[in-house]
């Protein structure tokens, strides 16, 4: 494991041409957060922009992590000259448009799945905090959180099943579960280990917030951060499921 770990950096900065694309969506997801959240008087107006944002996580995770899987592949090779490096390079962005026409169904699939137990854990943390359970809200907030790290493991090789395998997000997701299981000694520490990693470099971005140099340090690390991730568990996944 800390062989992969390793090797994994090497691959990260490899990769880091990633980066751009996911910088450039992050920003515009949060300027387009911030210029409507406030501006929203009606139900159809909040269906619409729910529905807007649906479809834009989706378009965009679909060519994004297309081109994930393919900047992997251009990794591995050598290239001679120059000029095969710029090709590479420009196909590697054709492969975002590529991706949104291959998987933008699977990941509207995908996104609706995650809004829906973000839904669920809301509902159920309103219901137990206007109960009579209130005493005990902040035990409940804190094991519900674990149910939901505990679930979310399983679903950690649904996004590669389905850009490996082309097949439908449903076959994929039962895929996905099998190969979490088989995988379960190796995976579920490496997937712990990030998420405790997360969790920390979250509370440090948020206690940062008044020093304007480490705020803007640790938001670079929070990007490297999500492409190391998310390349470590394509990595992990390629070598234990590809043949």
């Amino acid at each position: 494991m800390l062989k992969l770990l390793k090797e994994n950096f090497i691959y990260t900065n490899a990769c880091i041409i990633l980066a751009t694309p996911m910088v450039l969506f992050f920003i515009f997801l949060q300027l387009y957060i911030q210029t409507f959240q406030y501006n929203l008087s009606s139900t159809l107006s909040y269906l619409t922009f729910f529905i807007t944002l649906w479809i834009a996580i989706s378009g965009c995770f679909a060519g994004w992590f297309y081109m994930v899987k393919k900047t992997l592949q251009f990794s591995k090779k050598t290239f001679l000259f120059d000029t095969d490096r710029i090709t590479a390079l420009t196909k590697l962005f054709i492969c975002l448009f590529k991706g949104v026409g291959r998987f933008f169904l699977p990941f509207l699939i995908v996104i609706a799945t995650f809004f829906i137990f973000k839904i669920i854990k809301l509902l159920f943390l309103i219901v137990i905090y206007n109960s009579d359970l209130n005493a005990k809200y902040e035990i409940i907030s804190v094991c519900s959180i674990i149910v939901v790290f505990f679930i979310s493991y399983w679903f950690i090789f649904w996004i590669p099943e389905i850009v490996y395998t082309y097949k439908n997000p449903f076959k994929t997701l039962v895929n996905a579960f099998k190969k979490a299981y088989i995988s379960f000694k190796i995976s579920f520490p490496l997937y712990l280990m990030l998420c405790l990693f997360g969790i920390g470099l979250h509370f440090a971005i948020i206690n940062s917030q008044t020093l304007p140099f480490v705020y803007f340090l640790l938001l670079i690390l929070s990007y490297y951060y999500i492409l190391y991730s998310v390349l470590l568990v394509f990595r992990h996944y390629e070598s234990n499921f590809i043949e």
